[in-house]
């Protein structure tokens, strides 16, 4: 089987772009993992509802060269729910290059994908398959340079076998990586952007009154800020190419504020050390006494991040792009959670200094990286895909 994918390595999610049948698909994971000292008992629920929630319930065996340790592992919401060390990206330190986590996840969703895909096909399991590769993925700016970018590809650039463990069965999957290429996070957003339909253009032609498309800004200087979870980038795009040299990265993000808002909770009521921020977006979303007390703790925090945020794009607009820019784009899955505390603010900024800001809407915004890497992967090597 041949795979051509982009995936995301976020400190949030691991998420990963492909076409099947012509149509973008896309797959996700929180970007968590735990370690299991042995191998789990099989449920004894039938075939078919188990591969209808394979992605949530991932359970792999991987042998890689890449990694420090081979082994049993619960992958993303599956080891969210287990009780045992979980391990995620530590958003202080970075170093996604070098993490295992990235490999480990990344993989687990190729394969995973690929035996659905099988399954979905040919209507039963296969006993072995084999995966060649080719994939685009990025790491921060701030962490950046040519040597880091080559050891993530040289590490993801090997031959790494996957056993998924699916109900009673054991699926062996073989990935080889034939191609691989890392970029800087926020480069490939003009991609993701081009390629997207008028919708994503919704929200700024209804503020500004005019009907534009994204073929419109093909010829555009643009700002581009991408606010992560750990890392916010801020690139300058001169129509689809970055300027070289003309972008940095800093620690401020989602995952910064989460942080601070899991500190304020510790100080109101009894929570685990095992506490992880993905588990606080789980509990965001909840519409009990604790999903408002973990709201209410997050907006404390989110405005204070916010307000370094708006500093960084307004300084990034000044250094990187020497005050002159035709638009400022905001996206990423910050773009979300600090829109209340930044939107009105940027825009005031923007009038004053005679560009526009276009902030991508919640459905698309978290996907720029992945769907920008995989548009990337199609145009490097896979061009008759």
């Amino acid at each position: 089987m041949n795979l051509c994918v982009g995936i995301d390595i976020g400190n949030a999610k691991t998420e990963m772009a492909f076409e099947s049948e012509k149509q973008l698909q896309l797959v996700r994971q929180p970007s968590v993992i735990s370690y299991l000292p042995r191998t789990p008992e099989s449920n004894d629920l039938p075939l078919e509802q188990v591969m209808e929630n394979l992605m949530d319930n991932l359970i792999v065996n991987i042998s890689s060269p890449s990694i420090k340790r081979n082994g049993d592992y619960y992958i993303g919401k599956k080891a969210m729910q287990h009780d045992g060390i979980k391990t995620n990206m530590m958003i202080s330190l970075g170093g996604k290059s070098t993490h295992d986590l990235p490999i480990i996840t990344s993989l687990s969703l190729v394969a995973a994908t690929s035996v659905k895909k099988h399954y979905d096909t040919e209507g039963e399991l296969p006993e072995s398959l084999s995966i060649n590769l080719k994939m685009a993925t990025a790491i921060p700016s701030s962490e950046y340079s040519r040597q880091n970018a080559k050891t993530l590809e040289d590490r993801f650039k090997n031959k790494h076998i996957l056993t998924l463990y699916i109900g009673e069965y054991q699926v062996l999957t073989s990935i080889k990586v034939v191609e691989c290429k890392v970029t800087e996070e926020g480069r490939t957003s003009m991609l993701a952007f081009l390629n997207s339909d008028n919708e994503i253009l919704q929200d700024f032609n209804e503020i500004y009154g005019e009907n534009k498309k994204p073929s419109d800004f093909l010829k555009a200087r643009t700002l581009h800020s991408d606010i992560g979870d750990g890392t916010s980038e801020f690139v300058v795009i001169e129509g689809a190419s970055p300027v070289q040299g003309l972008s940095k990265g800093k620690r401020l993000g989602v995952g910064h504020a989460s942080d601070l808002a899991i500190s304020l909770l510790r100080e109101q009521i009894n929570i685990s050390d095992k506490f992880t921020r993905q588990q606080l977006q789980e509990w965001l979303g909840r519409e009990n006494e604790k999903g408002q007390l973990a709201r209410s703790l997050m907006k404390e925090a989110t405005y204070g991040q916010a307000l370094s945020i708006l500093e960084e794009i307004q300084l990034a607009y000044q250094e990187l792009a020497s005050s002159d820019v035709d638009y400022a784009f905001v996206h990423g899955g910050g773009s979300i959670t600090f829109k209340e505390d930044l939107q009105q603010e940027l825009m005031s900024f923007a009038e004053h200094n005679h560009f526009k800001v276009v902030w991508i809407p919640e459905k698309f915004a978290t996907t720029m990286n992945s769907r920008g890497t995989f548009y990337l992967a199609k145009m490097l090597f896979c061009k008759n895909k």
